[in-house]
């Protein structure tokens, strides 16, 4: 179908067409790197319509529109003071030929140009020298190791190789969403012929846009959108058929705009979750035992689950997926010489294909469609650190690999600490080498890839403390220039697994302790925050199993509190797959001890459900302080039903539901899946009174946290964000608390009339500047301002 009609100064043409059938669409599935010295980061992102079912919007410009050129020059901008600035680099000989940088203002500045030691589209790593003192440039979003040292890195612009698309920021005003667009030509000056947009994989229609003659740009508007997520995808293409880098502009329609802390990150292990489709089921069997072979689990039955309304009711707004790429079929010796399959997706033979076992593509692609309808965000799983020997690039690019030696080798130097970067987790898991700039670039490509085949809001980086760091700052510049142009961010989290007194000195940059090795990682340029692993070393298993008492719990909580960069998203949690379930650890179970990798089995293990009242009385204390902790809380699978559990694999244990969803549970073949229990059952609807209460009370989500008692049996803290927004948490080890009288002065009370309780336990009244507070023994309660 062609439409032609004029519109201002300029005859506008529509083609609405597939993506597949488009002559122009040059987008490779699997791109093809330049090699593995060429330095160009992040180039074949994708961008193509893997599913083939994109229909896009031909806008062609008319004859006499006017485009400027894209700018060839970068300026690199200093304001950390000093007197003597000057820019050294690799295109300068580093202290061979350093350029002064001039001042302007308070700051100094250098405009670079493209040269024969400066070529556009390349990554060179420089530094500032200011005063004699060899500094990072904090104002760039490159990193690059060279001779061992870390680096900031520049990339000139590609302007003599496409045209460019630059979005303004997306306005979006209830149902209706507004943007500019604004295309500039490569540096040649060939015309601009027309740009390929759709919204939501389908044409935009004509009455969503207008051109902008005289400045080469497009303003979209779109009204009546539903509430969920949105994308305006952009393809813009010259005369001479060029292509200028695709931009994707994702936007929400939502009634408040939305914020990590808002709900709970709930990390779900596919393979373990639920069996939507029993006909993808391809256990290894053989020599693997059941705990560690696949058991079916698969995004189908994720989908029915989360239709279920499942999710919502424990307060969760954000899913982690554990890894979906392709698996080896194979079998491996792992940990304690037991055999081991693939099912946890760790072991990646493909990078851009979803695992048969776990549905397919289409299966993520409904996934996340039903997760954008209500309002969730979805993170897959990003594995950065190793791949399988059978991976598709291992064998064509060996040279992106490392097999130096094995993590935890410490009487050969190879502690996980020692050589993080080039150990191996074990010897069938090359490691990624992101010095190599073929490698680095492929990664990147297939990261922004992942985002912008499935419409994925994030990633969990996987053991970013055995990954170098320019592999996070390069990995953001290029989903910056990709997707967040609009104003979205693609939400970035990490798992740099140290504890608080570990500390290091990597490529010339030293980490002091742990709370500063994980602030490395993050900002603007970086990750969006990290695992908290100090503090939950510090004080978790203390919590649960009820030994520590409260006030050096606060004293942990405050000590995150201050000694991490503000306005991190850092996710706070209790355990995760990788550590023992917390009931277990509430029970002081014994069986801790036995270890599945040293030979435990069955009934050797701990059990999957407890008996003691006493195990879930603890639970609930600890399960409401991790709700209503500052930052990102973290559910993993089975923790709301009380999963016993040791060591891996025993906390991968499949989960259950009970009710309408029992279908979807699994069982070792001749067996059934066994019933939660009344306890178990009980528990999980405290966790959903949890999630309510941090949903509905947005003094928890987005409040500063206020102590107002810290004791060894007493705990009682505070967030509000408005006169009436208002959450008191009271935690109490001991016995009974009844109308004890907590100063609440650094509240202002003075609209409060009343105050409801969110888990229907306990009393709070309002004393003038006090707090008459009443909880049972051992018991938990939050408190909502009326």
């Amino acid at each position: 179908m062609k439409l032609s009609f004029v519109l201002p100064s300029v005859v506008v043409a529509l083609v609405a067409c597939s993506a597949a059938c488009s002559s122009d669409n040059g987008d490779a599935d699997r791109p093809t790197p330049d090699g593995p010295d060429s330095g160009r980061i992040g180039e074949d992102g994708g961008g193509g319509d893997p599913d083939g079912g994109k229909i896009e919007t031909d806008i062609v410009f008319a004859d006499g529109t006017a485009f400027e050129k894209r700018e060839c020059t970068l300026t690199v901008r200093w304001t950390g003071g000093g007197s003597d600035v000057k820019l050294a680099g690799e295109f300068t000989g580093w202290a061979a030929s350093p350029l002064p940088m001039t001042k302007n203002g308070s700051a100094h500045e250098i405009s670079l140009a493209p040269s024969a030691n400066l070529i556009g589209g390349q990554l060179y790593g420089y530094k500032i020298i200011v005063d004699g003192d060899w500094r990072l440039d904090p104002g760039n979003r490159y990193r690059k190791i060279v001779g061992g040292e870390m680096n900031s890195g520049l990339v000139l612009p590609e302007c003599e190789a496409r045209p460019e698309t630059l979005a303004g920021k997306v306005e979006v005003n209830g149902s209706a969403m507004k943007v500019r667009v604004t295309v500039r030509s490569a540096a040649d000056g060939d015309l601009l012929e027309r740009v390929k947009a759709s919204l939501d994989e389908s044409g935009v229609p004509k009455s969503s846009f207008t051109i902008d003659a005289a400045a080469g740009a497009i303003d979209f508007a779109f009204d009546g959108l539903a509430k969920g997520k949105h994308t305006l995808s952009l393809r813009s293409f010259d005369k001479k058929g060029r292509e200028a880098e695709p931009v994707d502009l994702p936007f929400w329609v939502e009634d408040e705009p939305f914020d990590y802390r808002d709900g709970v990150l709930y990390m779900m292990l596919i393979d373990r979750f639920a069996n939507g489709n029993a006909a993808n089921d391809r256990p290894i069997s053989g020599p693997v035992h059941y705990d560690a072979d696949w058991h079916g689990g698969d995004l189908e039955g994720a989908l029915e689950v989360m239709k279920s309304g499942y999710f919502e009711k424990l307060g969760v707004r954000t899913i982690w997926l554990s890894p979906l790429n392709a698996q080896t079929d194979k079998w491996h010796r792992g940990d304690g010489d037991q055999i081991f399959s693939a099912y946890h997706g760790y072991w990646p033979v493909k990078s851009r294909e979803v695992e048969p076992r776990f549905g397919g593509d289409a299966a993520l692609r409904a996934f996340v469609a039903e997760a954008h309808r209500r309002g969730m965000r979805v993170l897959l799983d990003l594995i950065n650190n190793q791949v399988h020997d059978d991976h598709e690039y291992v064998q064509a690019h060996p040279d992106w690999f490392r097999k130096v030696c094995q993590c935890g080798d410490d009487a050969n130097g190879c502690g996980w600490s020692v050589k993080p970067f080039e150990c191996l987790f074990q010897p069938y898991l090359p490691d990624i080498d992101w010095t190599n700039a073929g490698a680095e670039k492929q990664f990147i490509a297939d990261a922004v890839n992942w985002i912008a085949a499935f419409d994925l809001d994030g990633f969990r980086v996987d053991a970013v403390k055995h990954v170098e760091a320019n592999s996070v700052y390069n990995m953001r510049a290029e989903l910056a220039r990709r997707f967040e142009q609009g104003g979205a961010r693609i939400f970035m989290v990490g798992e740099t697994a140290v504890g608080e007194n570990d500390q290091g000195t990597f490529f010339g940059e030293h980490f002091a302790n742990g709370f500063a090795w994980i602030d490395a990682y993050t900002g603007p340029t970086a990750l969006d925050g990290q695992f908290d692993f100090p503090t939950r070393h510090n004080m978790a298993d203390g919590l649960v199993n009820g030994d520590k008492p409260l006030n050096e719990v606060e004293d942990q909580i405050r000590k995150a509190e201050t000694r991490y960069r503000p306005g991190n998203r850092h996710v706070r949690f209790l355990n995760g797959h990788d550590n023992p379930r917390i009931a277990s650890i509430a029970a002081k179970d014994p069986k801790l001890g036995c270890r599945w990798a040293e030979g435990c089995r069955d009934d050797a293990l701990p059990p999957l459900a407890y008996a003691d009242p006493a195990v879930y009385v603890k639970l609930k204390r600890a399960l409401t302080v991790l709700y209503s902790m500052p930052g990102v809380p973290y559910l993993y699978q089975g923790d709301e039903v009380a999963f016993g559990g040791g060591a891996d694999p025993d906390m991968r244990r499949n989960m259950l539901f009970g009710g309408a969803l029992a279908s979807l549970e699994m069982a070792r073949p001749g067996s059934q899946a066994p019933t939660l229990t009344t306890a178990q059952l009980d528990l999980r609807e405290h966790v959903r009174k949890l999630g309510s209460a941090r949903t509905s009370a947005r003094a928890l989500r987005r409040g500063d946290r206020k102590t107002l008692l810290g004791e060894g049996d007493l705990w009682v803290y505070a967030y509000q964000t408005g006169p009436k927004e208002i959450a008191v948490v009271v935690v109490n080890r001991g016995g009974a608390v009844n109308a004890r009288s907590i100063d609440a002065s650094q509240l202002q009370l003075g609209s409060v009339t009343k105050w409801t309780s969110a888990l229907g336990n306990g009393t709070a009244a309002t004393n003038g500047t006090a707090l008459a507070i009443s909880v049972g023994a051992g018991e938990a309660a939050i408190f909502a301002a009326q």
